[in-house]
């Protein structure tokens, strides 16, 4: 039996993040009219900025300031003492199609998470679940991302597990470390959660997935959205919502940084206005108030979308190819 129509729920504190949470909002409200989301936040300016809006209900929630991506759990239980089930969204997601029916697909069983990138998951769940003091007792196809999931109220005890694992000693020290410095096993929250996924505790749960190239884009840096998952399916509409995830957001991009003085800003910034997401946010431009993130300022982004003829999977090939090709030379350099 597939999914009803979960209610979509998604968490913010930042200010610095308000443009995602509209353009979540917006795009859902465009493309999945039916579906309904509920933003959990301290931000007052939210509330006012998502008053119009028909199908989205702000819920003020001032005990999870600063937790981060660890609030996730906590939130999703609290959705689930009054629905059924629930799609969490990151707040830098934006929907491209008709979400609802895509997720009717997928046994209301399972549960149902990102895919980080492309590639197999190897050992990493049992690597992780050790770490965690957890047996492990299979081995998941694909690694785990927990910017999308949808779960139900039978899956309770799991998200429980979760929330239990992110108040660990060990992983709460872990975040106080930069991220590369991090354990693998205690990285961010989707680790913890892959973790229990992958442990004899929760081996009878059936886990599907939202795959990455078909049903999802996950765009971060120049080969985010992979060169495979690009020549796959160079036309037509595409996945169903791009995540732009990572620490470069496409609005902190007010200003055009310096090529030379700081060519990784500079680099992300190209890859950004080349990207899916960029595409996905402009018939929002002028309601967000035509903001300077949302224009195509950089040359080298204006000549490859004039070369590819605006084509949104193909304007980034070069780049993307680079990029793999560079991240290969570095694998066979370090064996």
């Amino acid at each position: 039996m597939s999914f009803g129509s979960p209610v979509v729920v998604a968490y913010e504190d930042r200010s610095s993040a308000i443009p995602g949470v509209e353009l979540l909002a917006r795009s859902l409200q465009r493309h999945s009219p039916g579906l309904n989301l509920y933003v959990y936040s301290p931000l007052d300016v939210l509330a006012e900025l998502l008053a119009d809006f028909t199908n989205v209900t702000f819920v003020k929630t001032v005990d999870l300031v600063n937790c981060g991506w660890n609030a996730k759990p906590v939130i999703l239980l609290r959705a689930l003492t009054e629905y059924e089930s629930v799609f969490w969204l990151d707040t830098d997601v934006i929907i491209t199609g008709d979400i609802g029916s895509f997720v009717a697909r997928f046994d209301k069983d399972a549960v149902v998470v990102g895919q980080e990138f492309r590639g197999m998951s190897d050992n990493g769940g049992h690597i992780r679940a050790r770490a965690y003091g957890l047996v492990p007792a299979r081995s998941l196809p694909r690694s785990v991302n927990s910017g999308s999931i949808v779960i139900s109220r039978k899956h309770r005890d799991l998200i429980k597990a979760w929330s239990a694992l992110l108040s660990d000693g060990r992983y709460q020290a872990a975040q106080s470390q930069p991220v590369r410095e991090r354990p693998a096993a205690f990285v961010g929250d989707q680790d913890a959660l892959w973790a229990l996924l992958a442990s004899k505790d929760y081996a009878n749960i059936k886990v599907d997935y939202f795959r990455v190239g078909t049903d999802m884009i996950q765009h971060c840096g120049a080969n985010g959205y992979h060169v495979i998952d690009r020549l796959a399916r160079p036309f037509g509409s595409g996945p169903v919502f791009v995540h732009m995830l990572g620490r470069y957001k496409p609005w902190s991009f007010g200003k055009i940084p310096s090529a030379r003085g700081n060519p990784t800003d500079y680099l992300h910034m190209v890859c950004f206005e080349l990207s899916p997401f960029f595409e996905a946010a402009q018939p929002f431009s002028s309601d967000l108030g035509s903001p300077e993130w949302l224009r195509r300022r950089t040359l080298p982004a204006k000549l490859l979308n004039l070369f590819f003829g605006g084509n949104v999977a193909l304007r980034g090939l070069p780049l993307a190819i680079i990029s793999w090709a560079a991240a290969l030379i570095g694998r066979r350099t370090r064996l």
